[in-house]
């Protein structure tokens, strides 16, 4: 059993250092190709943050564990809103931005709401699947539509094409080698997280699907957890929230559609009654803070950290 938590844990590291390579080379490699630094952070590193989460979901449905995959989805999302967003409201005030609020959240809803509609059947499938990733192309090409038509989008393409003039093959190369190790990495902690998730909740008796919410879950949202320290620590906690709403669409329309479409999802039963009405009411209290006063305040992340204390006790 010992042998199982460490081998989690490491898996877990590597699922980190994994992202944070695969991120760091593809952003360098994008720059390369004078693509735009708003296009790379809606797309590049809006995938990278989700990676392991598909990376692991994949992994667990292909090897016949679905619960995991679908657990993964639901308690990373939960854990994004009460753990994540609760820690950083803690040690600082997050600021909400009106954007957010209006744009992202309706979609973060609507996202939610769908896969709680598809997790209604036995199985999220190939069709479930498709209507999903259409969701996100259609989500991620409106964002980045946006985002060229506001003031300054393109104040950094002179930036990018002297970068380009001065980049050389030899640093391209390096690039790409974090890019496939990243990868790499990925699939090993991915392995090596769910083989032992597997192992840890079949000796404690409980579900592979209440393994996939609480260790794999938050295993998987590392990544989250290291920006939104960041940005408390560097006093900007404008762009936390949008991190999470969108780790969490991403979640839901990348990570689901992108799995199903290769592999069925079967539901556990039990879900629909407890995890998923979490899901949904963790989102709707996350409307209720984001509007008063346009604030998260401490209060507000102290209630978000109970009741992710609280769903996890009645979990278990």
């Amino acid at each position: 059993m010992i042998l199982s938590v460490l081998t989690f844990f490491t898996g877990a590291i590597l699922l980190y250092i994994g992202a944070e390579g695969l991120v760091r080379g593809s952003i360098h490699l994008a720059k390369s190709f004078s693509i735009r630094p708003v296009v790379i952070g809606l797309t590049v590193v809006a995938f990278g943050t989700s990676a392991p989460e598909f990376i692991v979901s994949l992994i667990s449905a292909l090897g016949g564990s679905s619960d995991i995959a679908l657990g993964n989805v639901v308690g990373s999302n939960i854990a994004n809103i009460g753990l994540i967003l609760g820690i950083a409201a803690l040690l600082r005030p997050v600021d909400v931005e009106r954007h957010t609020l209006i744009i992202y959240y309706p979609v973060l809803l609507v996202s939610a709401g769908l896969l709680y509609l598809f997790a209604l059947q036995d199985a999220i499938g190939f069709f479930h699947g498709i209507f999903l990733l259409i969701g996100i192309a259609v989500f991620t090409w409106y964002l980045i539509k946006r985002t060229e038509k506001l003031p300054g989008s393109n104040r950094s393409l002179k930036t990018d094409i002297e970068y380009t003039q001065k980049n050389n093959n030899p640093v391209k190369l390096l690039n790409i080698i974090y890019v496939v190790a990243g990868i790499g990495l990925l699939i090993g902690g991915s392995h090596l997280m769910v083989d032992s998730g597997v192992t840890i909740a079949r000796a404690f008796g409980v579900s592979e699907f209440v393994i996939g919410v609480t260790l794999i879950a938050v295993g998987t949202s590392l990544p989250e957890l290291a920006a939104t320290i960041v940005a408390v620590v560097k006093k900007n906690t404008g762009i936390i929230l949008g991190n999470i709403i969108g780790s969490n669409i991403f979640n839901v329309l990348f990570v689901i559609g992108g799995v199903s479409v290769v592999h069925p999802i079967f539901v556990d039963i039990s879900s629909r009654v407890y995890e998923f009405p979490v899901m949904i009411s963790f989102s709707i209290i996350l409307f209720i803070f984001m509007r008063s006063g346009f604030t998260v305040n401490r209060t507000e992340g102290i209630i978000l950290l109970a009741g992710y204390i609280v769903f996890l006790a009645f979990l278990f």
